[in-house]
């Protein structure tokens, strides 16, 4: 019923301008007088006025939108500008426009209110407030047309879907975090010191980061210019990053500081594979350069927590049970989510447990009775917070 109003709403306007115009030449005919006739010939103007803007197609209006950028950093602005163009001409006066987005976005949408005239081209830029984490679907644009008084109103959507996608929050890390045991005879190597480990393969260009034990000093000496060995990965296949999809208050801290672990691995040129737990889970085998990279960056803007984010994702399955050193971030720890992290990951022989807290927060009796476990498995657990990510290394040990 709500959709048949607002679709008859316009002609419902036309009935009453048409009855005001009628009851306006009535009362002039009958009455006479110069006053009762200036009264019509003041309404008539704005009356009619009325009538052309209903007949007057605004479907006759195209719009185009241009977006700045698709992918967005944390907390930064959309911009975009709107194109407006026409085909007839016709003194259009109260034009509001607006974006629509799904509801879904959580954000308030621009809208503007302009003066047209004759013009046929009309350009709107307009820059939203600092957007959240997540896809959001601009699904296209309304326009409103009124006359002086607002007797006639007339509204078309224009469809114009877009996708804008805003990246996770990524801190700039000192170092990868890593952690060793020697009780465990081999260490939860750090992403950076993987490929320090392992064979020279060939020679690749200097890039800023690499460190001195890999430059390849020969051919330094031969050319005068700085290349880096490139190493064979022996151990990066034991090496993976986990993502707990489970709700928790600090989730959001979660999925930037797996952003910003991935990010520092890539810029530091250790490869290390990463894992999602969750409905809408996803493994990826390697992160090791930008295209990876910025898929892994994708689907943590998209990573929603679902009350089974502790389950596996069916490509993640393998990846889990075969990994023998890890990087596992999730929010507070209980007993049931590590005894149950510990059936899946049955070759697990050491690794780094972040459990993320929040500002000020302190981990409960519970937490450490199921750090303790965690422990006893081979991890090295630490509950950290957000204003930890940069220096990871000083996050509390739980013992």
């Amino acid at each position: 019923m709500k959709p048949f109003l607002r679709k008859a709403d316009p002609l419902f306007r036309l009935i009453g301008i048409i009855v005001v115009l009628a009851g306006a030449f009535a009362y002039a005919r009958f009455q006479g007088g110069a006053v009762s006739w200036t009264v019509f010939y003041m309404v008539l103007p704005f009356g009619l006025y009325g009538i052309f803007l209903y007949i007057y197609p605004l479907r006759a209006v195209t719009a185009e939108r241009e977006v700045g950028r698709r992918e967005i950093p944390y907390g930064s602005p959309l911009r975009s500008t709107v194109r407006l163009q026409r085909r007839f001409m016709f003194p259009l006066l109260y034009i509001s426009v607006k974006e629509v987005a799904q509801s879904a976005t959580q954000i308030p949408m621009p809208s503007t209110l302009f003066v047209w005239g004759f013009r046929r081209r009309k350009e709107w830029t307009y820059e939203t407030a600092p957007l959240k984490r997540g896809e959001h679907v601009l699904e296209g644009i309304e326009i409103e047309a009124a006359d002086f008084f607002g007797w006639m109103r007339k509204r078309r959507f224009i469809p114009l879907r877009q996708t804008v996608t805003v990246l996770p929050k990524v801190t700039d890390m000192r170092e990868v975090p890593s952690a060793a045991s020697e009780e465990r005879g081999s260490a939860a190597a750090s992403f950076a010191s993987v490929k320090e480990s392992s064979v020279a393969t060939g020679i690749r260009d200097y890039q800023p980061g690499d460190r001195l034990s890999r430059i390849h000093w020969p051919a330094f000496a031969r050319t005068g210019e700085l290349h880096s060995k490139e190493l064979e990965d022996r151990r990066a296949q034991d090496l993976l990053l986990v993502l707990d999809g489970s709700p928790s208050p600090q989730f959001e801290e979660q999925v930037g500081f797996a952003a910003s672990i991935l990010k520092k691995s890539v810029e530091t040129h250790s490869a290390a594979g990463f894992l999602s737990l969750g409905e809408s889970g996803m493994a990826i085998p390697r992160v090791e350069g930008p295209d990876s990279l910025r898929s892994a960056m994708l689907h943590l803007a998209r990573f929603s927590p679902t009350p089974a984010g502790g389950h596996l994702p069916p490509a993640g399955s393998r990846s889990l049970a075969a990994a023998r050193t890890m990087t596992v971030i999730t929010g507070p720890l209980t007993e049931a989510w590590v005894a149950a992290f510990l059936r899946e990951a049955r070759q697990v022989s050491g690794g780094i447990l972040f459990s993320v807290l929040g500002k000020g927060e302190h981990p409960g009796r519970g937490a450490l009775e199921a750090a303790r476990a965690a422990i006893a498995a081979g991890f090295d657990v630490r509950f950290i917070t957000e204003r930890e990510f940069g220096e990871p290394e000083r996050g509390e040990m739980g013992r």
